[in-house]
């Protein structure tokens, strides 16, 4: 009797999330290393790589409705100036969540929670939804073969995924959702929970057409049940969340929509000072306990809404973290946001650049100048984030745009429908026209660039990817960015929205500059996450040799190190820096699963299984780690144990292929060669070229 053993399993990698501060994450490279054990065929583990990944979920969320014109109303009659220091933005300064807001200032409370913020995330329930959850259409994902079907039960909110061969169910699992996140203005997108850890389910409402679809990111390659939502996701789309720090995706609380302290800051002390007495006359100083927007310079004021309306590569100070912003705050001093710019940016956008789109407007600009009659633009002059789109006043953006263009100076408007007053459009739906963006299907938003709209007319598929192609990348909180600053935009932008190698060049292009223009700058981590992205183990094993360990302070380098060291087979130091990493992170599964991984190469299957019992006590579907558990038990020579993981890997996941080359060599060397050569036709239909296959095949055939 042979023995046909397998290796490792992959992550089944996302395409947009975002992982810890550094924001990298790592994936196995689809090629598989194969070695020799005993006389017999055996796979080894997959090399690694990092994907694509996304801050963003499906839904922007929208500060919304307008309230203000462009004229002086006494907003910045209390303005701080630079020097000025709230008192909430203290370390000890605590969030205190909107319920307690509600004490002292019930009648915003009530417009706030039904505002598009206020019903930016909530727990799932019929409800609550706005899709379509009775009589829906399967979604069909062809990239892999799946269906995915929205039910419910009463009011709990379910997704079937199954696969069909002819009339047959080859394939069915359900998750039940746990959390809806977006007011449903644009879209409803799912999220389940597996003991706080937070994984967005591949199913979107796509309100504005009235369709369910594939989340943005999920049609180019499906990442099913494994794309994490990080605290970078929570941070914008709900209110402040507890989060397990040592964790990608754990989170210890979360509430119910984004709060009153997104863009008013911590309010512990604000609410310990109202209580103890001590009241602020706001009518003729400011209140420093906490941080009103509208008192701010429009600097400030501005730099709040752009912390989540602005999105694409972030990155952040050295120091500094994805929850480190406090309202107030100068914005470039907690992080740099980089921004594709296209052949034609005029067209071609992304959905969360709201501000940068403004200030490309004329009236923005003259806004701001110094000679400029009128209060410097912001978002606030146009929208009160206290209000629901629904509760909004009729024309009420027509009304602020005549508070300008209404006057001696000024015409009125010069469309012959409007002017014969046969037309009562506002003025955005002409001169900020909905359209649909560059990274999220099936939504259109109001584009925030004010002007005199021109028709581009008929192009042709090519001249529209002509215009769709990347040119460059712009810094847009930090206008004088350093080189090394630009070198990690570079990075997070491969990680974020593109794979395409120029990236990585630009970024080793602008590090190499940095030890020049930044001599005291220590970028071995930066160079660390070039070399993985690139999958250049050698150099990193070959700095790390010449380097001093204590150079490297993030988890995710400890990470890239050991995995860099584990391609080489030199497991023991590949141990070492991968416990380094879990020590630091001890609730990251990903990082849990590749040391048990290691452990299981390098002979101490015993010390694998206890690591994979950590994992499944939290999540115990996570298919990779179940494949490399059964895997460790075939090491171990425990092959009844094998065979369960296998069969609970395949039944989450049909085309788990090394999953199903376990199987298949448990079942050949348990007396089953019928059934280990029915898997490895499987295995032949999946990957026909794939000659180790066929080597399976012939072998269980003699």
């Amino acid at each position: 009797m042979f023995l046909l053993l397998s290796g490792f399993g992959t992550f089944s990698s996302a395409a947009w999330f975002r992982p810890l501060e550094d924001h990298g994450f790592s994936q196995y490279d689809p090629a598989l290393r194969f070695r020799l054990m005993f006389p017999l065929i055996f796979t080894g583990p997959h090399t690694i790589r990092n994907s694509g990944i996304a801050a963003n979920l499906t839904v922007a969320v929208s500060a919304i409705l307008l309230i203000a014109g462009c004229g002086t109303d006494g907003s910045a009659e209390h303005v701080p100036d630079s020097d000025s220091v709230y008192r909430n933005w203290a370390q000890d300064a605590q969030y205190v969540g909107r319920e307690t807001c509600q004490t002292c200032h019930p009648v915003r409370y009530k417009s706030f929670v039904q505002s598009q913020m206020g019903r930016s995330w909530k727990k799932a329930s019929l409800s609550l939804s706005v899709a379509d959850f009775d009589d829906p259409e399967p979604i069909y994902s062809e990239s892999e073969d799946l269906y995915y079907l929205p039910f419910h039960k009463g009011e709990d909110l379910f997704v079937r995924e199954y696969r069909l061969a002819g009339a047959d169910t080859v394939h069915n699992r359900v998750e039940q959702i746990d959390y809806i996140v977006g007011s449903g203005q644009h879209t409803n997108s799912h999220i389940f929970e597996s003991n706080g850890y937070l994984y967005q389910i591949p199913l979107t409402w796509y309100a504005q057409d009235g369709k369910w679809g594939m989340p943005p990111g999920f049609s180019r390659g499906n990442s099913r049940f494994s794309r994490p939502i990080t605290q970078q996701c929570m941070t914008c789309h709900n209110g402040y969340s507890e989060f397990d720090t040592g964790s990608e995706n754990r989170f210890i609380s979360v509430p119910s929509g984004i709060g009153c302290e997104k863009c008013h800051g911590p309010g512990s002390i604000h609410v310990e000072e109202k209580r103890a007495g001590i009241v602020v006359d706001v009518s003729s100083e400011l209140d420093y306990s906490i941080v009103n927007p509208r008192k701010l310079s429009p600097q400030r004021q501005l730099d709040v809404c752009k912390r989540c309306h602005m999105q694409a590569a972030e990155v952040f100070v050295e120091g500094r973290a994805v929850d480190s912003f406090r309202p107030g705050q100068v914005l470039s001093e907690t992080v740099n946001v980089f921004f594709p710019r296209q052949a034609d940016s005029v067209e071609v956008f992304m959905m969360a650049s709201h501000p940068d789109r403004l200030a490309m407007s004329e009236c923005f600009q003259a806004s701001w100048a110094q000679d400029s009659n009128f209060e410097p633009m912001t978002c606030s002059t146009c929208h009160d984030p206290h209000l629901s789109i629904e509760l909004a006043r009729e024309k009420t953006n027509s009304e602020t745009c005549q508070s300008c263009h209404l006057t001696d100076s000024t015409p009125s408007c010069s469309e012959p429908s409007v002017a014969a007053g046969i037309n009562n459009a506002s003025c955005s739906s002409c001169h900020m026209p909905l359209s649909e963006t560059l990274d999220i299907p099936n939504v259109r938003i109001t584009d925030h660039f004010i002007r005199v709209v021109r028709s581009p007319g008929e192009l042709s598929e090519d001249e529209v990817e002509s215009r769709r192609k990347f040119i460059r990348l712009a810094s847009l909180i930090d206008k004088r960015p350093t080189d090394s600053n630009i070198a990690e935009g570079f990075l997070s932008y491969y990680e974020l929205i593109t794979d395409r190698p120029g990236m990585l060049d630009s970024a080793e292009v602008y590090l190499r500059r940095a030890r020049t223009t930044e001599p005291e700058a220590d970028l071995s981590e930066s160079f660390i996450r070039l070399w993985y992205l690139r999958l250049e183990y050698q150099k990193i094993r070959s700095f790390v040799r010449s380097s001093n360990r204590d150079v490297f302070s993030s988890a995710w380098s400890f990470f890239r190190i050991g995995e860099a060291y584990a391609a080489s087979n030199d497991f023991g130091i590949a141990i070492d820096y991968l416990e380094t990493a879990v020590d630091m992170s001890p609730g990251h599964l990903r990082f849990k699963e590749r040391l048990a991984s290691t452990y299981t190469e390098s002979g101490r299957p015993a010390r694998a299984l206890e690591l994979y019992e950590e994992i499944d006590a939290v999540n115990p579907n996570l298919e990779d780690a179940v494949t490399n558990r059964g895997y460790a038990h075939m090491v171990a020579g425990d092959f009844d144990r094998a065979e369960l993981d296998f069969l609970h890997a395949i039944s989450l996941y049909p085309d788990a292929e090394v999953a199903l080359a376990n199987l298949a060599s448990v079942y050949a060397n348990t007396g089953r060669e019928g059934q280990a050569k029915t898997l490895i036709e499987r295995l032949i239909s999946l990957d026909p070229g794939n000659r180790r296959y066929i080597q399976m095949f012939r072998a269980v055939s003699q």
